[in-house]
């Protein structure tokens, strides 16, 4: 019998994610079936399981696929070559993608359900990603901003910013005529004057 190759195997995953992304989308976490994901993707419910052991995993896959290269930037800015303001106006920049609506409206069920069931783990796994994006801004304004530690407690500041960038998600989301990279723009500003850059 012959091997499926793994560019085979990734394609499917693939298909499989876009199709979750799709009935999630509409039905939402909850009320999405694997049934119902399969019949969008055109497989059988049982070939989703070799992907993806169960329904809370595929929506987290669905989840970190939008933008994890970005996640990790901000989670490991020691092996980034781009600057502090680089990095962030991207960010901005991709919450104005198509798929971030369907990613935001998907976190923010995942979320809800996880407080309304006493789900630690989801809440504690967004804690740490919190945790270590202020982090990595801390050490990209740092590197960036010759006054930064002069008195500001940068770890903090970096919470600040990731709230900040969480609640322009969720404006966009209720208001999509929202900009939040002219939101940014306004707050890159205030930033630079405050660290005279």
């Amino acid at each position: 019998m012959a091997r499926v190759s793994d560019a085979h195997l990734e394609a499917r995953r693939q298909s499989i994610l876009a199709a979750a992304t799709r009935v999630f989308a509409q039905k939402g976490i909850v009320a999405a079936t694997m049934a119902d994901i399969a019949s969008e993707a055109g497989i059988s419910p049982g070939a989703i399981y070799r992907y993806f052991p169960n329904k809370s995993d595929l929506a987290r896959g669905c989840m970190n696929e939008s933008n994890d290269s970005v996640r990790k930037a901000w989670a490991n800015p020691e092996t980034i070559e781009v600057s502090f303001s680089e990095l962030a106006a991207l960010t901005f920049s991709e919450i104005n993608a198509p798929e971030e609506r369907i990613d935001t409206q998907m976190f923010l069920e995942r979320m809800l359900i996880a407080v309304r069931e006493g789900d630690a783990g989801v809440v504690d796994e967004f804690r740490d990603e919190a945790r270590r994006v202020a982090e990595g801004i801390a050490y990209l304004m740092e590197r960036e901003f010759t006054t930064a530690g002069a008195g500001t407690d940068l770890k903090r500041l970096g919470l600040a910013l990731f709230a900040f960038y969480w609640g322009s998600r969720l404006f966009r989301f209720i208001d999509p005529s929202s900009e939040p990279v002219e939101l940014y723009g306004e707050l890159e500003t205030v930033l630079k004057q405050a660290f005279k850059q």
